[in-house]
């Protein structure tokens, strides 16, 4: 079976003059959380939809499924950790909790604040992560990347050719990530704050699946306007 984790946890500090956390914020109308369930709805093979919320707007975010007519027979909610990973441990334990871990199970996870993520990607990181066990998506940098040690001054230039700039979905398959749970220990875990570095710990290779710079995520006053634009389109 396949499902979907959509990190839903973020506060978003850095957009002004925000009243309420920004995936809950309105493009075009419709709350960003509400569009990014929506691209993972229109995939059919995802069997559940899991969206991990902070506990103080779990009733909110339950108001909004109802308000946008969101079947909660297959998106559900469940409650947040303390970070990114601790949210994407919370749905897994839910997963396997009621569907128990099976191989060849896959786990989607992705930013609730990406919402224009391509049915394309989304696909592809489904078809990876079951011949690969783990991948991500990555967009090819278009700017030179430099290295500083003191914030003033360059230190050194990176070889652009080398280096791409992390998206989500981040995409797994389910056994072999809770293997790698197990093994490692709650006390490594905290240290870890991306499911990717789970499965890298226990050895396995990160795939690359390419991203799209259109899947760009939510972040400060400039993305927001950029995104509703593109929503208005």
């Amino acid at each position: 079976m396949i499902f979907a984790g959509i990190v839903a946890g973020g506060s978003g500090t850095r957009i002004k003059n925000a009243d309420k956390p920004k995936q809950f914020i309105e493009i075009g109308g419709v709350p960003i959380l509400i569009r990014t369930i929506r691209a993972f709805e229109d995939i059919g093979e995802i069997e559940r939809i899991y969206i991990g919320i902070n506990p103080d707007w779990y009733d909110y975010a339950d108001k909004l499924l109802e308000e946008f007519d969101v079947s909660t027979k297959r998106v559900r909610l469940v409650t947040g950790g303390k970070d990114r990973n601790g949210t994407v441990l919370n749905i897994l334990r839910e997963i396997t909790g009621i569907f128990g871990v099976n191989k060849g199970d896959i786990l989607v996870t992705h930013d609730a604040v990406r919402p224009f993520v391509s049915e394309k990607v989304i696909r592809e990181n489904i078809e990876c992560a079951m011949k690969n066990n783990a991948c991500g998506t990555y967009i090819p940098s278009d700017d030179t990347i430099i290295r500083t040690d003191n914030g003033r001054t360059v230190t050194e230039n990176l070889k652009r050719s080398e280096l791409m700039r992390a998206q989500t979905p981040q995409t797994f398959e389910i056994s072999s990530l809770c293997a790698c749970i197990e093994k490692l220990g709650q006390e490594r875990l905290a240290q870890l704050t991306d499911t990717c570095g789970i499965m890298t710990e226990c050895g396995y290779p990160i795939h690359i699946v390419q991203g799209e710079p259109m899947n760009f995520k939510i972040t400060t006053d400039h993305d927001l306007m950029i995104a509703g634009l593109m929503a208005c389109d």
